[in-house]
This record gives C-alpha cells, structure tokens and sequence, in this order.
C-alpha cells in the first residue's frame, strides 16, 4: 500500500496503482487468466475431482452420446432410437462435419476441456466464452480492464446462467456465450464498418444459430430490433444524419450477416422447418382438434405461460430466497444431519432450479446507472431492452405486454417458458454495471458535493437496513414462516404442504441470511465508491474491492444451487441393467422395439426414460424429447403405451416390467425379483404386408387400435385416397436384406399390388423406392408409413434423406470455405497494408 502526498485539506488516498504492478502487455491475459482460474475453483468437483453433473438432461445426452459416436456411414440424420424414429437434428445429436465453424468449435471446447475428469466440464467452455466475449464488449465501450474484468465474471458466474450448466441446457449455453460479441460488432458499426468485422460478425451470428435453440436466437433478434429502432429514433431527434447513415448500412450487413449466417445451418434449421409442422411444437394435438373449442386455445397458453414470472419476483434479484430458493442442501434434524436435497421454491411458477440471481451489487450498480449516465444512448438502449424483457417475462401475470407479443408478433406464440427472456437480462446487467463504474472517473473529476452526499447517504441507509436486520432478525423470520406457512395451507398436495411447513425455520433462516448479507454488500459497496468519489481510495482499491464483493456473492448463491454426484454413482447408473442383458443375449438379427413398463423410477422405465436404453443402442418405443412427433404423442393420448395391438403393429417386441404381466401373446424370458422381461410374440417385423386398406379419420384409427378391433397384418389405415390392394398369399414373402439407421432394404415377392407397412414414423423427408423408382409414401395407421408394392420379385429400399439436408450441406461447405477464406484474405491485404505505411 503507498501513501500519496496531497494539499492540506485533501483527503489522504490509500491504495496502489496497476501501473506500479504489471506491465502493460501482460495485464489483459493476466486478467482472462483469473477469469479461467475461477471457473476452475467453481467447477472444480467436476473439473479435478470425482463429482459430475445429473440433471435429466445431462443423463439424457450421456444417453445419446452412445448413438453420436456409433460408427455410420456419413453424417446421422435419422435418430431410430426413440418414438419410432425422429430426425436426429431435432435430439442435438447430428454431428455436422461439413461446417467448419462449428467443428472449430468443437475442437476448441475439446482442447479446453482436454485435461478434465469428466466429459460434462466440456459445457463450461461456453461460460468461458461468455465472459471473454463480455470482457472485450466493454473493453469497446472504452472501460479499463478492471471493469472489463467486473463485467466478465459477473456474466459468467451470474445464477440465471450458471444454473444452465447444472440442468444441462447446453445450447441454451452455447447460444448465450455469444450474445456480447454481436452487440460488440452492432455498436463498433455505428462509427466504422470494416470487412474484416463484418466476416467475424457473421462467424458470430453461425455459431448463435448453429447451437439450433430458436428461442434463444429469436430473443437475440428482438434485442437487435430494439436496437435499431431506438437508435433510428435518436439519430432521428438528434438530427445525428452520420449515425443515421451507418444505421441503414448496418441494417443491411446485419441482414446479410443473419442470413449467411442461418444458410449455413440451413440444413439444421431446413429440417427442423419441415420437422415443425408433424412435432408436439407445431400443431395441435389430434384430441384438441376433436374437441374444438376456445378451451383449446387456453390450453395452449396455459401451457405456453407455465413459467411465467411475476412482479413480485423482481425481489430475487436482490434476496434470491425471497420466494425460496429452488434446489439446495439441506442438513438438520429433519434428516438427522444427513444432506438431502430440497426445493424450497414457492413462487408462482410450477418450480425453478435457482432464483434469476444476478447479484445484488451487478443489480444495484446497473440501476445506478441508469440514474448516472439516462443521457447515454447506450444507457438508454439498454434500459428499453431491460424492461421490455422483463414485462415479456411475466407472461400472463402481466398479460398486457405479453398477449400482444403473444398474438401479434411473428413466431412468437411457438415459444413457451416466457422466465427464459431473462437469460438476456443477466447478461445485459453486468455491462450497465461497467458503464456504471465508468462513470465514477468523472464524478470524482467534478467534485460535485451533492453527488458525493448521495452516495454516503446510501452507504448509511444500507447501513441502517443491514443493523435493522440482524436486532430485528427474529421478527423477520417470524413472518417469513408465516408467508411459507400461509402457501402450503393453500396447497392441495398434502405431501408437498407438510415439506414447508418442516421447512419453514429452515428458509426463513436462508431469507435472513441472504437479506444480511445483501444490505451488507450494498453498504460497503457504496461506501467504497463513496471513499473513492472523496478520493480516499485509488481506483485500482475500488475495482478490487467491488469484484471481491461480486465474486464472493455469485459464488456463495451459485455454489447452493450447484448439484454434483460422484461419478462412479453416474458410470453405476448406466451399468448394463438386467433386462437389457436378457434382451441381447436373444441375439435378433432383424430389427426391434423394446418397452420399459416399469413403475419404480429406475433409469429406462416409463416414469424416467431418460433416452436411457438409447445407451445400450436398443430401440426405445417411448423416450424423452421437448419436441416428440405429434402423431407419436396422438397414439399416447388416446391409445397409451399399454397395448397388445399396439405393440403388434409398432414391432414392440420386449416388454419389461415390475411385476408379472400376462396379456395374450407374450412369452417370459427372463425373470428376477423385480424385473420380468417378456417377448411379445406377436409383433409384427418393422416391414410386413397387410391384406387390406381402409380409410379413417386418424381418430378412428386411434379408437381401433386402442379397442384392440382389428389385426395390423391383416388390415392397415389410410386418412385419404382411393386405393385398391390385393391380399396376399403364400406366395408372398418379404425379407429385410440391410439395415441402417437412414436407411433399410428388402427383398419382396408379392402376388399382386400388395400393401407395404414400414412401421417408422412417417415425417418428409423419407423416400421409398421400388427398383429403384421412386414411389408414393402413405401414412398408415396414422403414425407410420406405406407403400404399394406390384406383382413380382422386387427390391425396396426407405431412405431417409430430407432436401434441406442435401442442399445445406454443400450451402454450408461452400459457405464456410468462403467466409474463412475471406478473413484469411483480409488479414493478409491488411498486413501488406501496414507493412507498406
């Protein structure tokens, strides 16, 4: 610490300056080196220790790892695995090797993550993405690197992120990482507009979209029409014809950038367009369009507004546990001193993993800043995006704002969970905390004493409010029991009730912690600028000081809602189960589904799937997608999964169940103490022929299946047509020659115009063939598909090949190879440049 000699009057400054410390050119990498070190301090359980991640999703893409890494033929694109079959896009498990971006990508997150114990550390690539990204996005705005610093790591280690890697929302993640990077490129195109930015802007818009979560992008693109719709309105009321000029010609490269940047992931997102219409996301469900109603259309936003969140909430942004927690440890005499993990969440929404926590000193800095720098177009910008964010946010409890995006807006009624807006926010928050801090450089240059007053005013009320609530720490807790108290008497789950009130001290005491603890920050944080301002401090003391404060508050939230397992526990889950055992040891030549009936919750069952049978590669007739093919989910609703004909016609030749289960047809072959497998000795091939076709409504179809009222071999289903099959004879016979997943052929011969059922689940992009002319595909039995097969001898082939696929592949090849050719010659033209001046 040194001592710098002022006039007499002056206040004596303590502290130290950076230039007395770290050369210039060392203090950026030293800065992101610390940003990396404390990434892994947070994550070092699962980074250096014998701890990993086991949120349902993260189970889940372990699950799927199995079938990404299969060896194939060329790239996945058809994922058989699970509902009968859906676009492997759709499950986030379609490497795209022809992309160049994201396989630098891939490898760069590889490479970072090389030295890890546990393949799930790979995700925090994107945590460190995120804080490099915000760290230079105020470097842009002119911030030193301490602010730059503030800013990063209280991105990152924000709880409404951080939460993200723990339940395993990972392009959620990955899409994020990217968003200050853009702003970064749409701000620096207000004053200059360079080739060379423009090249990096579009690698940034690819790598948004690549990550394919569409409620993610399309939040990013609603923060960029904000932008230059305020931005037009200044430039307009100002009278500023530059900036106006450089607007229209960022609206044109931003255009051009989203759309080179979308053509690139055409394939993904051309599937995904086509896969829309036929998913449980794009139209309605088949006993919604029987019973129509307007209780319909209510379902639906019910259903879309489940997450809402609501004013009150706001709250958590500054005591996190103000409506409980979410996911946390609890320790005590209820569980005699043993951890168990409990939610304590009693908001409004179903439930939460973790309050949005941004941090009570990034949030109160943030509104400091509004109150500083209003006049700041940037300032400004982002209080518009800050509000209008939060009002979507809560969905119905605030139906004013967001019914007419809901109703009017493009798209935006495909999006559910409207609490997810909020991701922004947390990111946004942390740079108006930097511009905040810059601003305090001038305050202390003006002198302004009624400036300076205010902020030791505010350090004293704080003050006042943290002494307030450690005398009147009792009462506090007193009505923070009852408020638990008052919601679990509402409460119809009795169960649930009685968990509240049991835990009530126990979240009254985490209230009042938490609340402690929030007024203590505050006051030593605007004591510090206080003492900054009145030049007690050196900006370097106050810069440390502060991000201490930030660091160990994020941390401290984000570590309670932090969840690991010890990863023998996870390679224990996923050991070879004993039905799965039985089931292979059959050694089935031909292809088949299994089914999992069992009700204990064990990993693979039908109440906790997981995709987890996807990992021993056995075909799954149920599993676990956001997004499952609607007519899957029609047989669901109306038939259920129990169902002998079912079974038959879906080629369900396992079941597994808890307990003996005896409908006609199966045969046990396998039995222990809890687990009787049993093979369905019915079930038809995943090919067969059906002797006749008749039309139906598909809810017809579904009745009959459901009653069980007809044979599938002997007679199929279409919605619509005039078709006219032969039966078939002894004569006819049909084997599978290959078998793939985009991709299986057989030998027919057929005693007259024979009907085909190919029982995979019908969707565009599969194409049949017969000698190979191409034929009309049929839903059939509203799920699957058919064709008609000729008299005679043929060989049929069901490929799996969408169009997208195949001109989005080569779109995004040609593309990749352009774009990074172009960087590689700008950079090079400019060295050349700068060599020559």
């Amino acid at each position: 610490m040194s001592k710098q000699k002022k006039g007499a009057n002056q206040p004596k400054e303590y502290g130290f300056t950076i230039e007395n410390l770290i050369p210039e050119k060392y203090r950026t990498a030293l800065l992101l080196g610390i940003i990396i070190l404390l990434l892994f301090v947070f994550f070092s359980p699962v980074m250096f220790g014998d701890k990993t991640t086991t949120s349902g999703d993260l189970v889940q893409i372990k699950s799927m790892r199995q079938y990404a890494l299969k060896e194939r033929e060329g790239v996945s694109l058809w994922n058989p695995y699970i509902f009968c079959g859906m676009p492997a896009v759709v499950t986030s498990m379609s490497p795209r090797y022809y992309d160049l971006t994201a396989m630098l990508y891939s490898y760069a997150s590889r490479i970072y993550s090389a030295a890890f114990k546990n393949y799930n550390a790979i995700y925090t690539f994107n945590l460190l993405l995120l804080a490099f990204t915000a760290f230079f996005f105020m470097r842009s705005f002119g911030a030193s690197r301490g602010i730059a610093f503030i800013t990063a790591v209280s991105a990152a280690f924000s709880t409404g992120i951080i939460v993200l890697f723990f339940i395993g929302h990972t392009t959620k993640l990955m899409s994020l990482s990217i968003f200050p990077f853009i702003m970064m490129m749409l701000f620096k195109f207000q004053k200059e507009i360079k080739i060379l930015d423009v090249l990096l802007f579009i690698v940034g818009l690819h790598i948004l979209v690549f990550g394919a979560h569409v409620q993610i992008v399309f939040y990013f693109g609603l923060a960029g029409l904000v932008y230059f719709i305020y931005y037009f309105a200044h430039a307009i009321a100002t009278k500023n014809n530059v900036l106006r000029n450089q607007l229209f010609k960022s609206v044109l490269v931003s255009i051009a950038a989203a759309a080179i940047a979308v053509l690139m992931s055409y394939d993904t997102y051309g599937q995904l367009f086509e896969y829309k219409p036929y998913s449980t996301r794009g139209t309605e469900s088949i006993v919604e369009k029987e019973n129509k109603s307007a209780q319909s259309e209510s379902d639906f936003y019910q259903y879309a507004t489940n997450w809402s969140f609501s004013p009150g909430e706001v709250l958590t942004f500054v005591v996190p546990s103000y409506y409980g927690f979410g996911r946390s440890t609890y320790k005590g005499p209820l569980t005699n001193n043993q951890a168990v993990e409990v939610n304590t969440y009693f908001g409004q929404m179903p439930f939460v993993d973790t309050a949005m926590y941004m941090g009570v000193i990034v949030f109160a800095l943030g509104i400091m800043t509004i109150f500083l720098r209003w006049k700041d177009p940037a300032v400004r910008y982002f209080t518009i995006v800050v509000l209008f964010f939060l009002l979507i946010s809560f969905g119905r409890t605030f139906p004013v704002v967001y019914n007419l995006m809901y109703y009017y807006f493009p798209f935006f009624d495909n999006f559910r969970t409207p609490s997810m807006i909020l991701h922004v926010i947390q990111i946004i928050f942390p740079v108006m905390t930097g511009l905040g801090l810059m601003k305090l450089a001038e305050l202390r240059k003006e002198k302004n004493t009624a400036r300076l007053k205010q902020f030791k005013n505010t350090a004293l009320v704080f003050s006042g409010l943290f002494v307030f609530s450690i005398i009147f720490g009792g009462v506090i807790s007193d009505w923070f029991v009852s408020r638990v108290n008052g919601y679990a008497a509402a409460l119809s789950n009795q169960q649930q009730a009685q968990m509240f009130n049991a835990l009530s001290d126990y979240m009254a005491d985490m209230f009042r912690g938490d609340l402690q603890i929030a007024m203590a920050l505050l006051s030593l944080t605007f004591g510090l600028i206080y003492a900054y301002l009145n030049k007690n401090i050196t900006k370097e003391v106050l810069l440390s000081a502060v991000a201490f404060l930030i660091i160990f508050d994020l941390f401290r939230i984000g570590n309670r809602g932090a969840h690991y397992e010890d990863s023998r526990k996870i390679e224990e889950m996923f050991r070879q189960p004993e039905y799965v055992t039985a089931i292979k040891s059959r050694n089935d030549k031909e292809p088949f589904r299994i089914l999992n009936l069992k009700q204990d919750g064990s990993l693979g069952s039908i109440s906790n799937n997981g995709n987890f049978n996807v990992y021993f590669l056995l075909e799954d007739f149920f599993g676990y997608s956001a997004v499952k093919p609607r007519a899957y989910q029609d047989i669901i609703d109306v038939v259920s999964p129990a169902n002998v004909t079912l079974w038959r016609m879906a080629n369900v030749k396992y079941i597994v169940t808890d307990r003996p289960y005896n409908p006609m047809g199966l045969s046990p072959i396998y039995q222990s103490q809890n687990t009787f497998v049993y093979e369905n000795q019915t079930a038809l091939p995943r090919l067969y022929f059906a002797d006749t076709v008749e039309i139906k409504k598909p809810i017809e179809i579904l009745k009959a299946v459901a009653n069980d009222e007809f044979d599938p071999r002997e007679k199929a289903f279409i919605e619509s047509g005039n078709l006219k099959v032969d039966g078939t004879d002894t004569t006819t016979s049909l084997t599978i020659t290959s078998y793939s997943d985009e991709k299986i052929t057989a030998k027919a011969a057929t005693s007259g115009d024979n009907f085909l059922v190919f029982c995979t689940t019908y969707l565009p992009g599969w194409k049949a063939f017969v000698d190979g002319n191409k034929t009309e595909i049929l839903k059939t039995n509203h799920a699957f598909m058919g064709i008609v097969v000729p008299e005679g001898t043929h060989e049929i082939e069901f490929i799996y090949e969408p169009d997208a696929f195949i001109i989005g592949k080569n779109l995004s090849l040609i593309l990749n190879i352009l774009l990074f050719a172009s960087i590689a010659v700008t950079i090079i033209f400019a060295k050349k440049k700068k060599n020559k001046q």
